[in-house]
């Protein structure tokens, strides 16, 4: 074969190879989406394949690293909740004692009706304001038992469509995948290079 020929060959088809490699690799990422192939060849792609196996990870990740029971209790158990509580608490006493206290006309000519009201509602708030971090703590254990962060993660992961994830990781990573190919194309450029040195070398 022709040297010149070669030269353009060469490095033509290792790019062509190198990229399409590349870019084979990183549909299969997703595709197929069912086992494909004869007898025991089966070819599937990685996320379809390894589902199971990456929504556990991804569950023990978000509950280990990125929010767990601790970090809840963290953000519940702070003077500014116990405050919103005592607040709405407050709002709802006063509502309901006087609705309940001026609903009784008779009541209203033998007592101060607002005063009444307001020691009542002082007395219940006070007397919530002491429970509250009992009531937190009991709250965030009850949450600790029943909310398994690490299942409901595994669970939505599993169940998210893998078109739409498919689209997603497309979407965010489109340059960078779209450099992986063409770096492809690259080394196979070099390599074909490469290959035309060692020959035109052995001549």
């Amino acid at each position: 074969m022709n040297l010149w020929l070669q030269l353009i060959l060469l490095p033509t088809v290792g790019a062509l190879i190198g990229w399409l490699t590349n870019w084979i690799a990183i549909k299969m990422l997703f595709r197929p989406r069912k086992p494909a192939g004869l007898g025991p060849l089966k070819l599937q792609g990685l996320i379809p394949k390894r589902r199971h196996d990456l929504a556990r990870k991804i569950g023990e990740v978000v509950e280990r690293e990125l929010i767990n029971h601790e970090d809840i209790t963290r953000r519940i158990n702070t003077p500014e909740f116990h405050e919103n509580i005592r607040a709405r608490v407050e709002k709802h006493v006063e509502l309901f004692v006087k609705e309940r206290l001026y609903s009784i006309p008779l009541l209203g000519k033998m007592v101060p009706m607002e005063a009444v009201a307001n020691r009542v509602r002082d007395f219940v708030v006070d007397e919530v304001q002491k429970l509250v971090p009992a009531m937190v703590e009991g709250f965030t254990k009850d949450l600790e038992s029943k909310l398994e962060l690490r299942k409901i993660v595994t669970e939505k992961v599993e169940a998210f469509e893998l078109d739409k994830f498919e689209s997603i990781v497309f979407s965010i990573a489109r340059k960078e995948l779209q450099y992986i190919e063409i770096l492809g194309g690259v080394l196979g450029f070099l390599i074909g290079l490469a290959q035309f040195a060692i020959i035109a070398l052995a001549r």
